[in-house]
């Protein structure tokens, strides 16, 4: 009989806090990878500093002697799995026989650990008018390691690039519809009726949005020509930050907008990813300072399902939904998001090591919605 998995806990032995160490190690080396950091800007610099996250690379699987003394976990508590094959009781897989998340969900290949940087990462503040080009142009979208659409885009790229500007400051918006259907851009918040965007422009047609940026939070903007789900299911959507007038506290900030992807057109999605590449968050956990405090601006901008949610692993946060308000409105793990929800989470992460993210709908999850964040 193959001996049932344990937590090696108090007096355990020589041979098992050897083994801890060992874990521990590989875990911290696994997390700690690369040393530049991406500042909201664009700037490369070689230390952490305000508004910084930046990608590790996820070393894959275990090997060495953490693989050979069976972990199948990392931290503190180290587990081992039963028996030579790796499964648990129930014919359960465990460990690398579970397999990783991934598969045909995972992030194409080629792609480097920079590559979401610009749809990650938000720009620094700024006062003063905003000039933005959301041009539509339709071209190939690889979703995942097997998946891709024709996907129509913002300037080029699924999701659309992050907008930001300070409440009550202009936001102009030259939109120039470079394919051969209707499109338009309609931003949520608070703006005059006589830009709200719904009005479809014709192909070869252009058009200037100049609205006034409020009220302070996190909104989403996307294409508001019908049929509305299917512009929105193929690319056409972004993030809008507003910042109130002198800022918020300084925070190490991330983007994460969940979409879905129907790649059949049946109507149903069948792949999903956090800011438009399935998996790529488990290839390249989000890496943040142990113990300073972080902001993510979290979006659900899934078309065909009614709901979906975000939850943190081994951590709680403060929620404001809509980012709007001064104190935040509850503190939990998870948070529910409908279509085109969304939420500023305030948190840190104490001790170094990945903590997993992902929406607790599960189907959404293991279809290319599952990372990570590295505290490093």
């Amino acid at each position: 009989m193959s001996e049932s998995p344990r937590a090696v806990t108090g007096e355990e032995g020589e041979e098992p806090r050897r083994r801890r160490g060992m874990d521990r190690r590989e875990a911290l080396r696994r997390v700690g990878g690369g040393g530049l950091t991406v500042l909201g800007a664009g700037v490369v610099v070689g230390s952490v500093g305000t508004h910084a996250v930046s990608h590790a690379r996820s070393a894959g699987a275990m090997t060495g002697p953490v693989a050979e003394a069976g972990v199948v976990g990392h931290g503190d508590g180290v587990v081992y799995g039963g028996g030579a094959d790796g499964r648990l009781s129930g014919d359960l897989p465990a460990g690398d026989a579970a397999g990783p998340y991934g598969g045909p969900y995972a992030a194409p290949s080629g792609l480097a650990a920079d590559a979401l940087d610009a749809l990650t990462v938000p720009p620094p503040p700024r006062t003063g008018t905003v000039e933005v080009d959301l041009s539509v142009v339709e071209q190939p979208h690889q979703i995942s390691r097997a998946h891709a659409i024709d996907a129509w885009t913002y300037a080029g790229s699924v999701p659309g690039p992050i907008i930001r500007a300070t409440e009550g400051e202009t936001i102009r918006v030259r939109f120039a519809n470079r394919t051969g259907h209707d499109h338009n851009v309609h931003f949520h918040g608070r703006h005059s009726p006589l830009v709200d965007g719904w009005e479809p422009v014709p192909p070869g047609s252009e058009v200037v949005y100049e609205l006034t940026a409020g009220p302070a939070g996190v909104h989403p903007y996307h294409c508001h020509t019908m049929p509305i789900d299917a512009h929105i299911a193929r690319g056409l959507y972004g993030t809008l930050i507003v910042d109130p007038p002198g800022g918020r506290p300084d925070a190490h900030e991330v983007v994460l907008l969940l979409s879905g992807f129907d790649v059949d057109g049946d109507g149903r999605n069948e792949v999903y990813a956090w800011n438009g590449v399935a998996g790529f968050y488990e290839r390249y956990p989000i890496k943040v300072p142990t113990g300073e405090p972080v902001r993510a601006y979290v979006l659900n901008a899934v078309e065909y399902d009614p709901v979906a949610s975000f939850h943190l692993h081994a951590q709680t946060f403060d929620v404001y939904p809509a980012g709007v308000g001064d104190a935040p409105a509850s503190h939990t793990d998870v948070i529910t998001l409908g279509q085109m929800d969304r939420a500023i989470l305030e948190f840190t992460l104490p001790e170094i090591g990945r903590y997993m993210f992902h929406p607790h709908q599960h189907s959404i999850a293991g279809r290319g919605a599952m990372g990570w964040f590295a505290a490093i």
